[in-house]
């Protein structure tokens, strides 16, 4: 990476997840430091934290994302698939059924899919991060369990945030200032109301929301012989509007995820769920659930709305402001679209800031229409 005039600059990275990470990633050499703001202690290990609320379902890594995660970080994608990740090429390893049947399965070999645990993608993209920070002429913290309550600043710029630790009193806080801050929180963000806390009106919001809920329980095949070849794909329809996915992951366990539209929400009753399971548009899956065991309960996600904020709108951001991944642009998962578009978004900010020789006056607001 080219070496950067970082001039003392300091950013704030708040959210420690995938998108964090990235922006951490497309950071390096451009400032002098890095904080990391997490409300969440990381687990132990590659397990699930719960400041990940989808992370129990599927999650797919389309084949841009995976482009960009290379260029942020080289060897991630080879190292995802030492630590377990499926790679599935479409449609060759996903059948799909639609209303007139099912799809043709042919090996094209263009469009490789990764198909791994949230849990196991965020630990290896963070230890790449951390190693490639260490490595880099930007220091970077990580502080965890510390909650960010709010920016500092005015309505022109934010010069930094208020956080205060999630470990004991609540009461205690302080502010940490940076010449950048980066909001990478997820669908939880709350830049909305720190906009109006600052004098500014919130970012023109755009929403569509199908009202699709999902339910996913993780299995293993009772015999490797009984497990199926490919990934399982039935979606909904108007006259069936239940649908399911059947997906390999790492260690030889597949993740199974019903979906319904208002009124045909997926049970997390585990009896119900697997009756759920007969009703979707064609038996096979439900057939596949007697030769597998079930490896945890079921969980149920909700929050499904399409939801776009326009910070990239001229005047939309104060100056030292940049939103990246979910907080900005939040997709229906049905998309399998979210972590692509959160690497993309990290690589378009480090080509605008490359492009403009770093943090300079404008540069945040050029960075946030690259994205």
């Amino acid at each position: 990476m080219a070496e950067h005039s970082n001039g003392g600059r300091t950013a704030i990275v708040i959210g420690g997840g995938l998108a964090g990470m990235l922006a951490v990633t497309a950071l390096l050499g451009h400032v002098e430091a890095i904080t990391v703001v997490e409300r969440d202690r990381y687990p132990e290990g590659r397990g699930f934290r719960k400041g990940v609320p989808q992370a129990r379902h599927l999650h797919i890594l389309l084949s841009g994302g995976q482009r960009a995660l290379e260029e942020l970080l080289p060897g991630t994608v080879a190292a995802l698939g030492e630590a377990g990740a499926r790679s599935l090429y479409l449609p060759r390893d996903l059948l799909t059924r639609t209303p007139t049947g099912w799809q043709r399965r042919f090996d094209e070999r263009r469009h490789r899919t990764l198909s791994v645990t949230r849990p196991v993608l965020d630990a290896v993209v963070r230890e790449r991060a951390l190693q490639a920070a260490a490595a880099s002429s930007t220091r970077v913290e990580v502080l965890e369990a510390t909650e960010v309550t709010g920016l500092t600043g005015d309505a022109d710029r934010v010069t930094g945030v208020r956080v205060r630790s999630r470990d004991g009193a609540r009461g205690a806080g302080r502010d940490l200032p940076a010449t950048l801050v980066v909001d990478a929180s997820g669908r939880g963000s709350r830049t909305p109301q720190w906009f109006a806390e600052l004098g500014r009106s919130a970012p023109r919001e755009e929403t569509v929301d199908a009202g699709l809920a999902y339910a996913t329980r993780m299995y293993r095949p009772k015999d490797p012989d009984t497990a199926p070849e490919v990934g399982v794909n039935v979606p909904g329809w108007p006259e069936c509007p239940r649908g399911a996915a059947y997906v390999p992951v790492e260690d030889g366990a597949w993740l199974l995820t019903l979906s319904g539209v208002r009124g045909h929400h997926p049970p997390t009753d585990a009896a119900e769920f697997t009756a759920f399971s007969a009703t979707i548009g064609d038996p096979y899956v439900h057939e596949l659930l007697a030769y597998a065991e079930p490896l945890s309960p079921v969980y149920g996600f909700h929050d499904t709305c399409n939801r776009r904020r326009h910070f990239a709108r001229p005047g939309a951001l104060p100056e030292g402001f940049l939103v990246l991944g979910d907080a900005g642009c939040t997709f229906n998962p049905v998309y399998g679209q979210g972590m692509s578009v959160a690497a993309l978004g990290a690589l378009a900010v480090r080509g605008a800031l490359d492009a403009a020789g770093g943090l300079r006056p404008g540069s945040a607001a050029a960075a946030q229409r690259a994205v």
